[in-house]
């Protein structure tokens, strides 16, 4: 499959784009989102969700299991060296598979 054009955007326009996703946090060039789950077999769960995901849109976060049942997810563009539009689309796209189960 043939990459998508990326460019940079600014951490306003991106907040913007999720201002109906709260839990997304912008700072800078970056998005975060933390998440805890009931132990560590279900955070593990949730990141084999985020790499099937990662995969398929061909776009992958940084991903960091902490204290057994939290997850925390990092996007940015490593090759642009900041925020994209890909970032967003990820964070929403992520947001949709949560929703729908």
């Amino acid at each position: 499959m043939p990459r998508r054009k990326n460019s940079l955007i600014s951490p306003e326009l991106a907040a913007d784009a999720l201002k109906e996703h709260p839990l997304w946090v912008v700072e800078r060039s970056r998005l975060y989102r933390d998440f805890r789950f009931p132990d560590f077999k279900s955070a593990i769960a949730f990141v084999n969700r985020v790499a099937e995901l990662a995969e398929k849109v061909g776009h992958h976060p940084n991903i960091l299991v902490h204290e057994w049942s939290f997850v925390h997810l990092e996007l940015y563009s490593h090759l642009e060296g900041g925020l994209s539009r890909f970032d967003v689309d990820f964070a929403l796209a992520l947001d949709q598979l949560l929703a729908a189960g």
